[in-house]
């Protein structure tokens, strides 16, 4: 899992980027789905073969020929492919969203930070216009968008995040209020009142929020503050549009076990989870866990969303070989010295090679992330655009 916006080398990419551009079919169901499913997530990424004879099969995808998916040329200018960053990884959004909801009309997309993609500056013949205009396409494939520190925790654990980048998330949110996403907002803080303060400003975006523990910003372990969720509730959550709490641990790796972390989450009354698919990164979830997580403490279901990470290479991922290396193969770039949970590349995200390893099949990190039957996804890496435009 590489190290979201303000947290990886597309930090300073999109503090930079800000700069510039701040103004300026019908599904299958997830009971259906779901029922069809009874194996690991590891079968359903590492083998060949389907997980069972009666399973959802999920065909190869292949894109509409149109001007959203047709392939961008590449070329060399000291050494940096000739791609329009921030348009490739709208459209890679845009064809992991349609595919998914072809197959579970019901599944949820969610970004996670990279604001700047849901807004592009018009282009005409002569001028690019100071306005921002909504990026529709990438919007409608959205179901929420999840936000880092947007009041503690930017830069260090606990600390206010700067006026200005406060502003500037706000701002973003504020003009996104009326396309219908569900807001998630991760702040890095264990005070009460500072969580009192935060869900105050955002009383009117109707965002649901929750305050990681410390250290920093790893998502290793749930919160113990407050001790119940904001807005427990005994109520059935097939959804996020219906929850009123979230939890999200990404870093399992200080509970030990997956047992005794299958048991932490299990104790819990959040409404969604959001949680990687493999315990400590590499210990893949069976269907056997997602049943038990599928309840919260008090016996009613909630909703429960993969973190998958779309645009670096993580060297401890099922898909990685032991040979590749930054130029072999040719979408695995240099590697990502600022990553928050381990060893990654960047890659070139844009490359239908790098595309069908995260979706497009069910052997696609994204198919067996669906088989397992979770209810979602929400989307790391989104602002590596930032990083290759300053390349």
């Amino acid at each position: 899992m590489g190290k979201e916006r303000q947290m990886t080398a597309q930090n300073s990419k999109d503090v930079q980027n800000r700069s510039a551009m701040h103004p300026a079919d019908k599904g299958v169901s997830r009971r259906r789905f779901i029922e069809g499913s009874m194996a690991g997530l590891g079968s359903a990424l590492i083998s060949n073969t389907p997980l069972l004879a009666q399973a959802q099969q999920l065909e190869p995808f292949t894109p509409v020929p149109n001007s959203l998916s047709a392939p961008n040329t590449q070329g060399a200018q000291n050494n940096k492919p000739k791609i329009d960053f921030t348009e490739s990884m709208r459209d890679y959004v845009v064809d992991i969203s349609r595919w998914a909801k072809g197959y579970r009309s019901d599944f949820s997309i969610v970004a996670m930070n990279a604001l700047e993609l849901t807004e592009f500056l018009e282009t005409t013949l002569f001028a690019t216009r100071g306005t921002a205009e909504p990026a529709r396409d990438y919007l409608r494939a959205l179901d929420g968008m999840l936000i880092e520190a947007p009041f503690y925790g930017y830069d260090k654990y606990g600390e206010p995040t700067n006026t200005e980048e406060t502003k500037y998330i706000l701002g973003y949110l504020e003009r996104l209020k009326l396309e219908g996403l569900q807001y998630l907002l991760v702040d890095y803080t264990n005070k009460v009142d500072d969580m009192q303060k935060a869900r105050q400003q955002v009383s009117g975006l109707d965002a649901l929020y929750y305050a990681a523990p410390p250290p920093g910003m790893q998502l290793s372990s749930l919160a113990s503050v407050p001790r119940t969720p904001i807005g427990s509730n005994p109520h059935i959550i097939d959804n996020i549009r219906s929850a009123k709490n979230f939890a999200m641990v990404l870093d399992s790796s200080p509970y030990g076990t997956k047992t005794a972390y299958l048991d932490a989450l299990v104790a819990t009354n959040y409404d969604t989870l959001i949680i990687d698919p493999f315990h400590r990164g590499t210990i893949p979830l069976t269907y056997e866990d997602m049943k038990r997580l599928r309840y919260k403490r008090v016996g009613t279901p909630r909703t429960i969303m993969a973190y998958i990470n779309i645009a670096t290479a993580e060297t401890y991922r099922y898909y990685w070989q032991s040979n590749w290396r930054a130029g072999s193969p040719d979408f695995i770039s240099e590697g990502n010295m600022m990553a928050r949970w381990g060893q990654e590349h960047h890659v070139h995200y844009w490359t239908p090679e790098w595309q069908r390893l995260i979706f497009g099949s069910e052997s696609s990190y994204l198919g067996g992330i669906m088989k397992l039957g979770f209810d979602g996804v929400v989307l790391g890496g989104l602002g590596e655009y930032a990083w290759w435009q300053d390349y």
